[in-house]
């Protein structure tokens, strides 16, 4: 005589497994993608740091010529 408890539980097993598939599936996506978005930052991040270099060269060029000076009194 079969168990109806047996076949209950075999359902629910059985969705619990695609569930979890599904997930695995979808966190398998997000991490591409979050890799994707460190990728880009890591570019933005570079430019930001050659940008501070030219900003603070420059700072640094016009002090030496007084042309920073002479720029803030106009």
């Amino acid at each position: 005589m079969r168990n109806p408890y047996d076949e209950q539980q075999t359902q629910i097993l059985a969705r619990i497994t695609n569930n979890v598939v599904k997930l695995n599936d979808t966190l398998l996506e997000l991490n591409q993608k979050i890799e994707e978005i460190n990728d880009m930052n890591s570019d933005l991040v570079a430019f930001s740091n050659i940008w501070n270099h030219y900003q603070r060269n420059a700072n640094l060029y016009l002090s030496s010529t007084n042309s920073l000076e002479a720029a803030d009194k106009q």
